[in-house]
């Protein structure tokens, strides 16, 4: 596939001006799910809340990039349950897929907006861009390339390990003792900063603390998909690279004990406690991200 660059030099070498993009949409907000995640440490953004439609029914989805799929239905599908076709919006995004009478109870039953029906992963957004004002709440898609030229976009690797649909998105980070690495993109991990996938790399990143609760490690329970799992979590010594501009000093660094395995080595899990503030944009056609400033509109 051609670059956005590539069909703008195209079009200057055939004396013809390249074509307009089209004016960015609307923004549309979404909710901060606030949550105790670690008893007594008061509550902290735990997650994306967006609003959808389910066959034109108002509804709330999560949004959970560390999801390779498109739509997960929250409640269980039921036992010999009949599929039925629906149609998922979001931000003029339209997506048909199934369903069972048993995952779409909170539809039928008039309660959509008082629960979670599903959680939507990067399947759902990855023919354009999403673009997340984690700060101010708001959000937009737009089925086009937005960062294919931009400078200060970073690229990422768009890892597809399950063999189904939608991928992962694994980005660079520089861990404290001046290596690079790679980190999955993950916003259902809102709460966290860098989340590790083993006891060795808590080892390395923290400079050998214990991993067991104490003076300086919390440790709590988390919902993983129905499975409470548990976690610990401190401050490390070092520094974060997270991007352009945006070290973070004495960063979060979590282990928890999660059977996933993902298919490349990673660091870890990128949350978003470190960009919280930030406008972060995903460009799944062109493969490249971008983190703005505080307040950044365009």
């Amino acid at each position: 596939m051609l670059s956005t660059a590539a069909l703008c030099i195209g079009a200057a070498l055939l004396g013809l001006a390249p074509p307009a993009r089209a004016a960015a949409p609307d923004w549309q907000p979404f909710v901060w799910a606030e949550a105790e995640v670690v008893p007594g440490a008061g509550k902290v953004r735990a997650g994306i809340l967006l609003p959808i439609k389910v066959d034109g029914v108002a509804c709330w989805g999560q949004l959970d990039t560390g999801a390779p799929g498109g739509v997960i239905w929250t409640r269980p599908a039921g036992v010999g349950a009949a599929d039925q076709k629906v149609t998922v919006e979001v931000a003029g995004r339209r997506r048909t897929t199934q369903a069972s009478a048993a995952e779409l109870a909170g539809l039928r039953g008039g309660n959509c907006k008082a629960e979670l029906i599903a959680t939507l992963g990067n399947a759902f957004f990855d023919d354009g861009t999403l673009t997340l004002d984690l700060n101010d709440g708001r959000f937009r898609f737009e089925a086009a390339s937005v960062l294919g030229d931009d400078p200060r976009a970073r690229p990422f690797d768009y890892a597809h390990w399950s063999g189904g649909e939608g991928g992962h998105i694994v980005v660079k980070v520089g861990l404290p003792d001046g290596r690079g690495a790679e980190a999955m993109l993950d916003t259902g991990a809102a709460a966290f900063g860098l989340t590790t996938l083993a006891p060795a790399d808590w080892d390395r990143l923290t400079d050998g603390v214990p991993l067991r609760a104490g003076p300086n490690v919390q440790s709590f329970t988390v919902n993983s998909w129905g499975e409470g799992i548990t976690c610990y979590s401190t401050q490390a010594p070092g520094t974060l690279d997270i991007g352009p501009g945006l070290p973070v000093p004495r960063f979060s660094v979590s282990y928890c004990a999660h059977p996933f395995r993902p298919g490349q080595q990673l660091a870890g899990g990128l949350g978003l406690r470190h960009l919280n503030e930030r406008v972060v944009t995903i460009d799944y056609r062109a493969w490249r991200w971008r983190i703005g400033e505080q307040g950044a509109s365009d």
